[in-house]
């Protein structure tokens, strides 16, 4: 780390003249005042450093390095590791919006159509509404003929209580009739498809849970406090991060190398569980589904020199 002091025998000045580096984050560097730079930049800088001065700055990198990954790190999404929330509020928020939208849309169609709509089948529950086929129809107005024949005979009498007598035989006769009618009916109506009106529910939503896909192969590491997570595959070299404190899986089938932010947490292999309790950052590497601990050194080897 010492190797950063050499900047100084060169002077600060020279060396902002001759690589365009900023004499302030060049005596951050000196001085290592690491929350002071800049991630990117910094690494940006230590490149131009090493090949214009041919300095070794392996050393001063990886405690930058391990100051960043501890304080600065921001957060990232990681399509490899699962998360699992117990609540889902902006999803509930957002469920109970798009309700009350559609209600308050239904309630202003309703309002302008109303006027339109014919409620008048719909009025008594009680009482289904029949098909309207030929032989409902032609019972219904032999019923209403008997009907009419034995109200105006009514009327009649009540006028004319003199001159008309009615036969106990003809009344009874239309009586019966009119009683075989209406179990005609009846016979048919159940016979008839029988069309009730039936309030169409409103659809709902449901929420969607969020996947946790189960790897046929899989390591759950299960943080003691918000830990970072970093990997790299070493087929593609994609690197992958992750800051949270729920559970992570790791799928043992993709070789790929593994560094976190410290050493508190429990790493779970099917029924084997393991307690590490350091504050130190650990390095792991998955290889043949087996994950390994592995030192920093090794970490370097297998990511091209990098620490990360």
């Amino acid at each position: 780390m010492d190797n950063i002091k050499v900047l100084e025998e060169i002077g600060l000045k020279k060396v902002c003249d001759e690589t365009h580096i900023e004499q302030k984050y060049l005596k951050y560097m000196v001085n290592n005042d690491y929350d002071k730079l800049d991630h990117i930049n910094t690494l940006g800088f230590v490149k131009i450093l090493s090949r214009e001065y041919k300095i070794d700055l392996s050393a001063w990198l990886e405690a930058f390095e391990e100051y960043w990954i501890e304080n600065r790190q921001d957060k990232e999404n990681n399509g490899l590791f699962i998360v699992v929330e117990d609540k889902k509020s902006s999803k509930k928020l957002l469920i109970l919006i798009l309700i009350i939208l559609v209600g308050v849309t239904f309630s202003m169609l309703f309002s302008l159509f109303q006027d339109k709509i014919d409620f008048s089948n719909y009025m008594n529950n009680d009482e289904p509404v029949y098909e309207q086929t030929a032989i409902v129809q032609e019972v219904k107005e032999s019923l209403d003929e008997i009907n009419s024949s034995f109200e105006e005979n009514t009327l009649n009498e009540n006028n004319i209580t003199d001159e008309v007598v009615v036969e106990d035989t003809n009344l009874s006769d239309s009586m019966d009739k009119e009683n075989k009618l209406k179990q005609d009916i009846e016979k048919v109506e159940t016979e008839t498809e029988v069309v009730k009106p039936t309030a169409e529910e409103p659809t709902r939503e449901e929420p969607l849970e969020k996947a946790n896909p189960k790897f046929l192969q899989e390591a759950i590491i299960s943080p003691n406090s918000p830990l970072w997570i970093g990997v790299i595959y070493l087929d593609t070299k994609k690197r992958r991060s992750f800051l949270g404190e729920g559970n992570f899986s790791i799928d043992l089938s993709h070789e790929q190398i593994i560094t976190t932010g410290h050493g508190s947490f429990d790493l779970t292999i099917g029924n084997e569980k393991r307690e590490f309790k350091r504050q130190s950052p650990m390095r792991f590497l998955v290889k043949d589904t087996n994950l390994t601990e592995i030192n920093l050194n090794k970490f370097k080897e297998l990511n091209e020199g990098k620490p990360w």
